[in-house]
């Protein structure tokens, strides 16, 4: 095809901003609108730029192949490889991961050869076991940096990993590892957090039907070698369960290769990175933002990378400003709960640390608002530090928006687009109009592949001038402290307790949380005085038990029954309403039952408070 002079020099134009591009792009509105228009206008021109920062087994000749539908469609590399054994080979004895216990002084030091070793090991374990390509393994593990070479040896050997948080449940476990069709379970015994002695062991069924690998309990082989296991475009990373409309949590498959290509390019363009960052994510890996941003995209980058397995107020409430101080952190990465648990301490905890040290910083998992924004600028980042509010889903495997990285932010914004990636707002909901290479690849266990067209983020968002606010979740799902549990898995383990005949959790803001969960109970026979306080017990040991510690309703109202449309379909967004003080809801005309919403109003004004009641013997 005959390409003209004009497109030809518009290409040269834009290849010469990208050499520049991650220094400046993020910092200035006029070149930020150029490098955009152009990353959409050439989307390949764009993506192989940074594509130049894998290395390659084979190099692609195209980042996106229209006929195909699929990224870097006849390159190969391999995941691990870029992370691990490049720079085990060019800086060695650099650390890799710093990883901080429970009590002060618990430290370790990981180099790159270290941790090129360590990767060895469990990969060897594995292929010994007879672990072979695809096959998915699940990683049970606290944040150790045995956790983070488990996900590596994994993609060392093309297995599929799929990560669970230390802190959920045994029924959370199996069902993942079951919905998973896992080969394998990688686990410890037990880890400290809090002063408290957490057993992993107690939490693994017994008649699961997979492998348990206890790191704890195995012999490390000595010399230990697993060949790489090259991986093409089709081949797949991880699989990470996030909420789901169903009751059930949904699998997010990701491919290997575009989502190591999305993660990098954002992480280096949105925090503008140097060689010599030492970088401190406070993010656990069962959640996405450890697997990009704890794990992949800092080592990938061949920076250090900071992990905590403690808690931020044990034994004091300095914890992350200790850690920042003794590493010199110069990027730190954290949740808006983080940060407003953190606020009501008294500021002495943070005034005796030295943090000049930190030129960025970053918040990501929910909205950040403005009183706590402006306690981090001022107080961490001592009004010099840009603030990188980042909004992004487990869907997307990387940041979607971002503010610009310069001090004339607006608190709370999200911000801009990322390079390559088409927003839009339509009917108040955030979309993705173009395919990018961080979008997941399929859903599980259905498999349900990825929209082409368009993406719905079930996000509600405005504009707010050139930039995008994100307001909240428009579907059924909490955000508490920026975890993303369904209000359908609340109602499912509510409604286990014999004593329920049905229930219905919505969200509600929490000044920590940013959100917590609400609960309408309906019981099976009217509520005794006596038997409250027990029946409320049974309902928080029930959703913990089957989702998580973290997962429990902090409210509930005891109601008479649920309104309802006459095809009996329950009225949430109704509910939702009148939980957060709208009583003018517009759903008022589709109830069927309309003599129970008096009743819902006058029980929402004092509903049971759960950390009180669960107190009572």
């Amino acid at each position: 095809m005959f390409v003209s002079d004009s497109i030809l020099l518009q290409r040269d134009k834009f290849l010469i901003l990208m050499n520049f591009e991650h220094e400046i792009a993020w910092e200035n509105d006029q070149v930020y609108e150029e490098v955009y228009r152009k990353s959409i206008e050439f989307p390949n021109e764009f993506w192989m730029q940074y594509a130049q920062d894998i290395t390659w087994k084979r190099v692609p000749t195209l980042a996106y192949d229209k006929k195909k539908n699929e990224w870097l469609s006849d390159g190969i590399s391999n995941v691990c490889y870029n992370c691990v054994d490049r720079h085990a080979i060019e800086t060695p004895r650099k650390p890799a991961i710093i990883w901080h216990g429970d009590e002060y002084g618990e430290r370790r030091e990981i180099s790159y050869a270290e941790l090129q070793q360590m990767v060895l090991q469990i990969a060897a374990i594995l292929k010994n076991r007879g672990i072979k390509k695809n096959d998915v393994i699940g990683i049970y593990m606290p944040m150790i940096p045995e956790a983070l070479a488990s996900m590596l040896a994994c993609s060392r050997i093309g297995a599929i990993h799929l990560v669970v948080f230390a802190g959920f449940s045994q029924e959370a476990l199996k069902y993942r590892l079951t919905t998973s069709n896992a080969r394998a379970l990688l686990t410890v015994t037990s880890f400290r957090r809090g002063g408290k002695e957490i057993s992993l062991a107690k939490n693994i069924p017994s008649d699961l039907d997979v492998d348990i690998i206890n790191l704890d309990n195995v012999s490390f082989p000595k010399n230990a070698k697993a060949e790489i296991e090259w991986q093409n475009s089709d081949d797949d990373l991880f699989i990470l369960y996030t909420s789901g409309s169903s009751g059930k949590p949904k699998g997010v498959l990701h491919s290997a290769l575009p989502y190591m290509l999305y993660v990098t390019a954002t992480f280096k363009v949105i925090f503008g990175i140097k060689s010599d960052d030492v970088y401190f994510c406070t993010s656990d890996i069962g959640w996405i933002t450890g697997h990009s941003y704890t794990t992949y995209a800092p080592l990938f980058h061949g920076l250090t990378t900071v992990i905590f397995s403690g808690s931020p107020t044990y034994p004091q409430a300095d914890r992350y400003w200790e850690i920042i101080e003794k590493e010199r952190v110069s990027i730190f990465y954290t949740a808006p709960t983080a940060i407003r648990s953190l606020q009501m301490f008294n500021k002495k905890f943070v005034k005796k640390y030295d943090l000049s040290s930190l030129r960025v910083l970053g918040s990501v998992g929910e909205p950040i608002n403005k009183s706590a924004w402006k306690w981090y600028f001022e107080n961490i980042g001592n009004k010099r530090c840009p603030i990188m509010d980042t909004w992004w889903q487990t869907e997307t495997g990387g940041i979607i928006l971002a503010p610009l990285r310069n001090l004339n932010q607006k608190p709370g914004i999200a911000g801009k687009p990322f390079f390559g990636v088409e927003t839009d707002i339509i009917n108040g909901e955030l979309v993705i109009k173009n395919k990018f290479p961080g979008l997941y690849k399929a859903i599980i266990p259905e498999f349900k592949k990825a929209d082409n067209v368009l993406y719905k983020t079930g996000d509600e968002a405005v504009y707010e001038d050139s930039d995008i606010k994100i307001k909240g979740r428009m579907d059924d799902v909490i955000n508490i402290s920026g975890h993303r549990l369904g209000t359908a898995e609340f109602e499912c383990a509510i409604n286990k307790v014999d004593e329920v005949k049905e229930s219905a959790v919505v969200a509600i803001p929490d000044e920590l949380k940013g959100q917590t969960a609400f609960a309408y109970v309906v019981l099976t026979r009217p509520l005794e005085k006596n038997d409250c306080a027990d029946i409320v017990k049974k309902i928080v040991n029930s959703t913990r038990n089957n989702i998580g510690s973290i997962a429990k309703p902090d409210y509930i109202a005891f109601v008479p029954d649920l309104p309802k449309t006459r095809s009996g379909k329950i009225v949430r967004k109704l509910l939702r309403d009148i939980a957060n003080g709208n009583e003018n809801s517009a759903d008022l005309n589709s109830v069927i039952n309309s003599e129970i919403i008096e009743i819902l109003k006058a029980s929402v004004k004092s509903p049971i408070f759960c950390p009180d009641m669960c107190k009572l013997k």
